[in-house]
């Protein structure tokens, strides 16, 4: 096993600060790291250096490629990054495909409830799952804020006094405008069983779910355009979103500002207050201090939501809209309130102590290199295997969700590096669009 790890990813604004960061740790431990964009990565699994590779989930579509890169003398190791805001075994296990389990060599749970929950329904993870929190969890403490300062202040700058929505309708309002393609990569990834009616008809709940969550946010939209004329509205679409839906329905309105494909930590930070319908933001919100607004209009078919604890929740637009005003007018009522629950809630949801997840990330896997084999610090570049490289073209779709440059990930390696303390100088060899290797300098 060559000592490389590899962290592959599907959608920058949500995953690249917390692999920069697990890279960041890598380096210094002397492992050399593959990053940047999964589809080439996992295209080349069977000629790249064999050595982990890091999942960011274990739904059924991850699963396939898992069996695919064991089959090719990687090792498999995966955090689940969709579940932030679960706090239900259903709700954790509801993608989590079996085979994930067979073929995942190490799995790093968010919290204590989280491990217990996946080691009692997979008996083969048992003993090979490690609490860590969550890496994108790292970047809300008050130490990692500070990296977003300079992008909050022209963010304020240029928009503030500002109500951030965040929206989250990725079924309804598709990157791939068509709702069979959407069922079908839901199919895929194990949300809905189309042979099943039962599955079938719980599918068409959680559209529905989303359907009424959309309807009334939209009405919440529009109070707050009208109630608040001296206010900015930023809209943030879900990654998964076509941002034209919102530009069609608001982008006309001079005060109104749709921003697509951004990191949502700066713009929550920037914000006098958040608002969202069951989303991951109002978690990342409350966990930076932030008001909140979590509209709510019917519970979810299957699971509740951590959101609902942590944030004042309200069914209706109308005291949705009652609360803002409240709060924005006179600094008072349930946006304002301090809830000691909330903090609790907070404080077992994750497992958050001195130790970042990112760091506890990059232990486990250098650890399972060593456990086979691998030894630090790499010296050179670990040679490719049975064949060349073979770049692939990527679709302007698939090129939305994932762009990077070398020297944007060269700044964002070197900040973390710094905010490490870690004196160490690092290669960063262009592997094909968007995908890099970088090697500790020696």
């Amino acid at each position: 096993m060559e000592p490389i790890a590899y962290l592959a990813m599907e959608i920058k604004q949500r995953e690249l600060d917390s692999r920069v960061l697990i890279a960041a740790h890598l380096l210094k431990a002397g492992v050399a790291v593959v990053i940047g964009q999964q589809w080439a990565l996992f295209a080349n699994a069977k000629v790249l250096p064999p050595g982990v590779i890091l999942f960011k989930t274990v739904n059924h579509i991850q699963a396939g490629l898992m069996a695919k890169c064991r089959s090719a003398g990687h090792l498999v190791a995966a955090t689940d990054e969709e579940v932030l805001v679960c706090i239900e075994d259903r709700c954790f296990l509801e993608v989590f495909s079996p085979t994930a389990a067979e073929n995942c060599d190490l799995f790093f749970a968010q919290s204590e409830f989280h491990r217990e929950v996946v080691e009692r329904a997979f008996p083969p993870l048992r003993g090979r799952t490690q609490t860590v929190g969550n890496a994108r969890v790292d970047f809300l403490s008050s130490m990692r804020r500070e990296s977003f300062a300079g992008e909050i202040q022209k963010i304020t700058d240029a928009h503030a006094p500002y109500i951030l929505f965040n929206t989250n309708y990725g079924q309804l309002n598709s990157i791939w405008n068509d709702s069979n393609h959407v069922v079908a990569i839901a199919a895929k990834a194990g949300l809905v069983n189309v042979d099943d009616p039962a599955s079938v008809e719980e599918y068409k709940a959680k559209w529905n779910w989303e359907q009424q969550n959309r309807d009334e946010m939209m009405k919440l939209l529009q109070s707050a355009i009208e109630e608040f004329p001296d206010k900015n509205i930023v809209l943030r679409p879900h990654p998964g979103e076509i941002a034209d839906f919102w530009e069609d329905a608001v982008g006309g309105i001079e005060r109104v500002r749709i921003i697509p494909r951004s990191n949502p930590h700066p713009w929550i930070l920037g914000a006098e207050l958040v608002v969202h319908t069951s989303c991951t933001t109002g978690l990342e919100a409350a966990l930076m201090g932030k008001p909140v607004v979590n509209l709510a209009p019917v519970p979810h078919p299957t699971f509740g939501f951590v959101t609902d604890r942590v944030n004042p929740t309200f069914k209706t637009w109308q005291e949705a809209a009652s609360a803002m005003k409240e709060f924005l007018t006179f600094g008072a009522g349930p946006l304002a309130e301090e809830q000691k629950q909330r903090a609790e809630v907070l404080g077992g949801h994750f497992a958050m102590d001195d130790t970042e997840a990112g760091e506890k990330i990059a232990r486990g896997l250098a650890a399972l290199l060593q456990d086979y084999g691998a030894r630090f610090p790499v010296t050179e570049q670990p040679p490719l295997r049975g064949g060349a490289f073979r770049c692939l073209p990527r679709t302007d779709t698939v090129k939305d969700k994932f762009f990077l440059e070398a020297a944007e990930l060269r700044e964002r390696l070197q900040a973390a590096l710094i905010k490490m303390e870690a004196n160490i100088q690092v290669k960063v060899i262009a592997i094909d669009d968007s995908l890099f290797m970088l090697m500790p300098a020696v």
